[in-house]
């Protein structure tokens, strides 16, 4: 039994100090050479946990975020709206000068101010509003919206005030008064009137003021 005893004693004792002895190194390793594991924890660490910095950047950039600004190079894309017959358009042309630098902030100001003046000729087309529909600095698409009044090609006589006014085809629109008294007209030609007379084309319309005005 005690011989037992004493060889248990030799061979596990230096056991238990080889396994003591191979952790503590393991431990000091680790202490003086930190594993590359630790190192990109760290980093993970200092890149606020995102791997993919430039996918974030661009999508700031897409959404006007990040300071993006308007180039000389941002491509500039109108879209036009027509309300009356939902027609589209879409033309891209250089982006004016007077963008070029501006952040989002300042472009969407722009587009504002714009709106509240737009030029004669959008006036013309019927402007209605305006849209920022995409902001960064590769590309910029607004929208403008429209309603457009088609060119009336039917006319209506009608009576107002005991003369005679013009109607366009839905006879609710007045297109123009025509200083001709009904009294001035024959009987016959001032009840059709009473009645919506229909006149037709400009030109038909045309010729009877030519022929009935004084």
């Amino acid at each position: 039994m005690r011989l037992w005893k004493k060889i248990s004693i030799y061979i596990i004792y230096p056991i238990l100090m080889l396994a003591v002895g191979f952790l503590a190194s393991v431990k000091l390793h680790d202490f003086f050479y930190p594993s590359q594991n630790a190192k990109q924890e760290q980093q993970y660490v200092q890149d606020g946990g995102n791997g993919d910095t430039a996918e974030n950047q661009e999508s700031m950039e897409a959404l006007g975020t990040g300071g993006a600004v308007i180039t000389c190079d941002t491509r500039f894309v109108v879209k036009s709206l027509d309300l009356t017959d939902s027609s589209r358009e879409e033309e891209e042309s250089p982006i004016p000068e007077q963008y070029i630098g501006m952040d989002r902030d300042e472009f969407l100001s722009a587009m504002n101010s714009y709106s509240e003046s737009p030029s004669l000729n959008d006036l013309n087309k019927g402007f209605l509003s305006l849209d920022v529909q995409k902001f960064s600095a590769q590309e910029v698409v607004i929208q403008k919206n429209y309603e457009s009044k088609k060119k009336c090609t039917e006319f209506y006589l009608a009576v107002e005030n005991n003369y005679v006014v013009v109607y366009e085809a839905d006879k609710k629109t007045k297109y123009m008064s025509t200083g001709i008294p009904l009294q001035s007209l024959s009987a016959e030609l001032a009840k059709e009137i009473l009645q919506f007379k229909y006149v037709g084309s400009e030109a038909e319309l045309y010729n009877f003021l030519e022929s009935y005005s004084s």
